[in-house]
């Protein structure tokens, strides 16, 4: 399940063969849903007009707007596909790892943040990390169907087929040994973070070219890891700009 007006509209547009039904707040009476349940007839997505108190049980609180659509979960994008479609684009692609992120609300934010920073995907494990879900669709706000998605089984691995396609991988760490600021994030990159407690893995750290650290000013040693891949991939659109 998802919600929100925004959410509805993107997954419609993007990926309308996916929805399956629709729920809609009884006399909404707004051109935006017109257009929504006008969408939805043409994928033939049954609709229904229903109360508040059906919504909010649909969705799980009352934050959906006034729109509820259930749908299946976006196809993830193989690697290899990914890869060679950069390589005939002949482009320098900006990638978000994620290494066993496991907090759903954190994932969906992630994906937010990556839309914003315009990557070209975001590569995820497939175990021992948070599955697309109602909570992850919410916190990513449209984000799953705009962020190709890239799930893989073993990172290691993955991050290998990435440096031999030319791609540099830069994982953040407290302990990186190089400031993020200092460092030149300008050319074909994968920024990798970990998880939400015990950051990047031995073998993930292994796999990556550089470490690089978010210098901090407080008390704190460290940010959440949606905050932090906002930092890290603005600044390499920064320095690309």
């Amino acid at each position: 399940m998802m919600g929100g007006i925004h959410a509805t509209r993107i997954a419609l547009e993007r990926a309308g063969e996916d929805a399956l039904e629709l729920w809609v707040k009884r006399d909404r009476g707004a051109q935006v849903i017109d257009a929504i349940e006008t969408s939805a007839h043409t994928y033939g997505v049954a609709i229904h007009h229903v109360d508040d108190k059906t919504l909010d049980k649909l969705y799980g609180d009352s934050h959906h707007q006034g729109i509820v659509l259930r749908r299946r979960v976006p196809r993830p994008l193989a690697l290899k596909a990914f890869l060679d479609g950069r390589a005939r684009e002949a482009r320098k692609p900006l990638v978000l790892v994620l290494d066993a992120i496991q907090d759903p609300r954190n994932f969906g934010a992630c994906l937010r943040v990556a839309d914003g920073a315009g990557v070209d995907a975001v590569m995820h494990t497939r175990d021992k990390s948070a599955r697309v879900t109602s909570a992850v669709a919410k916190a990513a706000s449209g984000a799953i169907d705009t962020v190709p998605l890239i799930t893989v089984v073993n990172l290691a691995a993955a991050l290998a087929e990435v440096r031999d396609a030319g791609i540099w991988v830069t994982g953040a760490a407290q302990d990186g040994t190089q400031d993020l600021y200092a460092a030149d994030l300008s050319d074909a990159r994968a920024l990798v973070l970990g998880n939400e407690g015990a950051g990047l893995r031995r073998l993930t750290r292994e796999g990556c070219d550089t470490l690089v650290r978010i210098p901090m000013f407080g008390q704190l040693a460290s940010l959440n890891v949606a905050t932090a891949a906002a930092i890290c991939l603005f600044e390499a659109q920064r320095q690309r700009r």
